[in-house]
């Protein structure tokens, strides 16, 4: 089946865009919930009414418990869906009850016979296993599913997605992807994060994403298994996750559990229920506690569904503002294992650079040590080293009062206004009549700069609670000497003083 990704707008390396499948359109990102073929908990019409385009189900219990039923309707008549239905093939279960009559042939043409959109090959899950040796052969039964079913289904209708595999081993999540991506798969799928998502551990997620991601070509949508938690959903956009599937807003409701963008709460031990989605508005948390259980079940389920469909709109939202990073960060301080993640994630920030735009439209908060590594201020340290190389290279040689060489200003200010605006700028207009200099201004984040570079995205736009200290200055006065000047007057708060290179 023909499947495009199309991408509108990036930031980091999160991509608003446009999937089609079969003629079938999906925003990204894009939360696809699994639905259980048999109990169905929520209603195909109240997944529409909600705005889910796209649902993922099961097709090995369809396989065993609907055979009949969905060859004879086909899988979207028979779930009443007419959206793109994605299909596992059910490895998990192959894996934990040993059902030895399936294999990727079998389940492969099934799939195909039903009329799935997107389905995964027969896999074997790596898990949360620290056996490399188990992993290694996570990694060859799942290719080696993958090419058979590639090779004898390749030319059907159904799009095939291969199932990367590799867990904690970064080589292996390497091998696996690189392996689909020969074999000639144009949808990619990241296994194995549940349980590392259920054992916060999600500095080991960050790094599982990375390896899979360098590994395929950036035009190539990736899936993410099991990724429908608040704490890891923006983290997971932000690394180049674009279609999630997550089974959490029912298994969550079942077990009285209430989604929030902090992590999830216990019913019996809320007051509250701190949301305004339409389950919310017209009920209380002691109605649920009191409800028939089936009832509250759906009830609490309807209201996680809002939260991160919610959470999802968000992100789009994000990376069209160009602050995705900011949304990871304020998930992030809720919890350590959260935060350990976003520092994990910010060693990533040349690769993030790729995605992230040079320009953006909304100014840089920095409000953390963390913060200092965003991929806005890296590429416009590089930008400025540059300038400031091609300015050295241009400069006409001009003498200041008793110099031998060019002078130079070097504004140090806190403020991030623009200069015309600062109390300096009278008192440098002045210095200039009397004797045109060069203009650099000292910025806590971005460091030295031109001064005619200020209004330029993101030099006065970059907000923070700061200060430039005396070792800043005083590296500030050592690279304009650097370049060629032998006299600096350094403009502070304290006032103007001269700096002379008396080396010479």
């Amino acid at each position: 089946m023909p499947i495009s990704f199309e991408v509108r707008e990036t930031d980091l390396m999160g991509r608003n865009g446009v999937l089609t499948v079969g003629g079938k359109r999906v925003e990204t990102p894009c939360l696809t919930p699994v639905v259980h073929p048999v109990n169905v908990d929520i209603s195909m019409s109240q997944f529409k009414e909600m705005g889910f385009k796209a649902l993922m189900t099961n097709s090995l219990i369809i396989l065993r418990r609907r055979r009949e039923e969905a060859l004879e309707k086909g899988l979207h008549r028979m779930l009443g869906f007419d959206g793109v239905v994605m299909t596992d093939s059910g490895g998990y279960q192959v894996l934990v009850y040993g059902q030895q009559d399936i294999t990727p042939s079998l389940i492969a043409e099934f799939q195909s016979s039903i009329g799935s959109d997107l389905a995964v090959t027969l896999d074997r899950p790596t898990g949360y296993s620290r056996s490399r040796q188990y992993a290694e052969e996570t990694v060859r039964v799942s290719l080696k599913g993958a090419r058979e079913t590639i090779r004898r289904f390749g030319d059907s209708r159904t799009t095939w997605v291969g199932p990367i595999q590799g867990g904690l081993f970064g080589d292996l999540v390497r091998r696996s992807a690189k392996g689909l991506v020969s074999s000639g798969f144009e949808m990619l799928a990241l296994g194995s994060p549940v349980e590392l998502m259920e054992n916060y551990l999600f500095a080991d997620l960050v790094r599982m994403i990375v390896a899979a991601k360098k590994s395929m070509p950036y035009s190539m949508p990736l899936h993410l298994f099991g990724a429908g938690h608040p704490l890891t959903l923006p983290l997971s956009v932000a690394l180049g996750c674009d279609t999630f599937d997550s089974a959490s807003y029912i298994l969550f409701a079942k077990q009285g559990r209430y989604m929030t963008e902090r992590g999830t709460l216990s019913l019996e031990e809320m007051t509250y229920l701190p949301c305004s989605c339409p389950t919310c508005n017209r009920t209380t948390r002691t109605d649920l506690v009191l409800m028939e259980r089936n009832e509250r079940v759906k009830m609490l389920a309807l209201h996680n569904l809002y939260l991160l469909r919610q959470d999802v709109l968000r992100c789009r939202e994000a990376i069209s503002e160009g602050r995705l990073w900011d949304l990871v960060e304020e998930r992030a301080v809720v919890h350590p294992r959260a935060l350990s993640a976003f520092a994990e994630m910010a060693k990533q920030s040349e690769w993030l650079s790729k995605g992230t735009p040079f320009l953006k439209e909304r100014g840089l908060l920095i409000r953390s040590e963390i913060d200092m590594e965003r991929p806005e201020l890296k590429i416009v340290r590089e930008h400025v080293r540059g300038v400031m190389t091609k300015a050295r290279r241009r400069r006409a040689p001009r003498k200041a009062r008793g110099g031998e060489g060019p002078a130079a200003f070097l504004l140090v200010s806190d403020d991030e206004r623009p200069l015309g605006r600062t109390p300096f700028n009278q008192k440098l207009q002045e210095l200039m009549k009397e004797e045109p200099r060069d203009m650099y201004k000292l910025h806590p984040q971005l460091g030295l700069y031109p001064a005619e570079l200020e209004f330029v995205y993101p030099f006065t736009q970059t907000v923070s609670d700061s200060e430039v200290n005396r070792k800043d200055v005083r590296s500030a006065i050592a690279a304009l000497r650097n370049l060629g000047y032998s006299e600096i007057l350094v403009c502070s708060r304290e006032g103007i003083r001269r700096s002379r290179n008396r080396s010479r």
